[in-house]
């Protein structure tokens, strides 16, 4: 016979995202079962670059950035788990096209939004970075106190928070049907045949989240692409070649060390920061069966990403390379996240189209459903409605 679970709110993904939502949810008192397909951080979180900083030219992505690192940092203290996060700066560079909406945002981060960025003059980036080729760089934004974290162990951790408050965790199984009693959400079908009933749900599967929710007569407007990483070998001089986490807005890469022995790279088409780069190398490559993709990143592609680091940073040519790794993103129109209700079924939220930048804004993204699917909405979150692309 099938096990029948009960409780107030079935979390669905065990990511950045939905492990926070579960935290929330059960640091509230509510009664909360997370499942998850295989483990926490299995899907894209786990392979995240994990880059955490404020600077956004949305304000709401400025926001909830700020509050997902707030959660990041105050992981040791909230679920007893080991220390995620490492500030050793973020450094953001951009060129004359994208200057003048830099400085808006960096001044608005500054003085309306509690600080942590300054702007930077290319003599104080050269002062900072004097192994750095800046040509084209006319401004940056540089958030000292900011850095990286480790993804996986910042899910597991609010995973376990979640399980230390009460909430029940079902790994290794997916969800094989939505039940729905008079356009009300009742509950789940799980793989293995348990069947959760609940008030309500909250969705955070990542790139899984369009095919869950299609048979409840939504089509998300969501595409998934392959994002690939090379890593460097750099004993014991990562943190000397790149002292700081960058990003590269002109040129359109991101890296950071991880440790003292290694480099990460990887590339983007833009709109990180809200603002597209035509102009940009990559051409991410579509997935069309969400998981069917190619994991492993090629010498020749690492070779390719390193080269769009090289003539900035031009140390990296010499380090050697390490197998890299892909992951998947799940993207809106306007690289912007997607929260909300799914329209006609009542008791169902969700979160999804992260757009490669979930991670940092991950935990507040999950607190913030948690809260949309128990109270209601915040203004954090309007402009992230399923309505913009009505």
């Amino acid at each position: 016979m099938a096990e029948t679970v009960g409780c107030d709110v079935v979390v669905i993904g065990a990511g950045i995202a939905g492990s926070s939502a579960a935290f929330h949810l059960a640091s509230q008192g509510v009664k909360t079962v997370l499942v998850e397909r295989e483990h926490p951080a299995s899907g894209p979180t786990g392979k995240s670059s994990a880059v955490c900083h404020y600077f956004y030219t949305v304000p709401e992505l400025s926001r909830l950035a700020r509050r997902g690192i707030q959660i990041l940092k105050d992981i040791p203290r909230s679920c007893g788990g080991p220390v995620v996060f490492h500030s050793n700066g973020v450094l953001w560079a951009a060129g004359e096209n994208n200057a003048d909406e830099f400085a808006r945002a960096i001044a608005r981060i500054r003085d309306e939004e509690g600080g942590g960025i300054a702007a930077l003059a290319p003599v104080d980036i050269a002062r900072m970075a004097p192994g750095f080729d800046l040509a084209g760089i006319v401004l940056a934004a540089w958030e000292d106190e900011q850095g990286y974290a480790d993804p996986y162990d910042a899910a597991n951790a609010l995973t376990k928070g979640a399980r230390d408050r009460g909430a029940v965790y079902l790994g290794n199984r997916t969800v094989t049907r939505f039940a729905i009693a008079g356009g009300r959400f009742t509950g789940v079908e799980l793989s293995d045949g348990t069947k959760v009933a609940a008030d309500r749900a909250v969705v955070a599967a990542g790139p899984w989240t369009k095919s869950l929710l299609r048979p409840l007569g939504i089509d998300l407007p969501l595409h998934v692409e392959r994002h690939a990483m090379a890593v460097l070998n750099a004993p014991g001089v990562a943190t000397t070649v790149l002292p700081f986490s960058w990003v590269d807005d002109i040129r359109s890469h991101y890296a950071r060390p991880e440790g003292a022995n290694t480099i990460l790279i990887g590339t983007w088409a833009g709109g990180g920061t809200g603002i597209r780069n035509p102009d940009a190398a990559e051409k991410p490559k579509r997935v069309a069966v969400v998981g069917d993709y190619d994991a492993g990143v090629s010498t020749a592609e690492s070779v390719w990403i390193v080269e769009q680091m090289a003539p900035r940073v031009p140390a990296v040519a010499d380090l050697g390379i390490r197998p890299g790794y892909a992951c998947m993103y799940d993207m809106s129109p306007d690289d912007l996240p997607i929260i909300d209700r799914v329209p006609g079924v009542e008791g169902i939220a969700f979160a999804a189209g992260s757009s490669g930048h979930g991670f940092k804004l991950g935990p507040a993204v999950g607190e913030e459903v948690a809260r949309l699917a128990t109270t209601g909405p915040s203004a954090l979150i309007a402009p992230f409605s399923l309505a913009r692309f009505a």
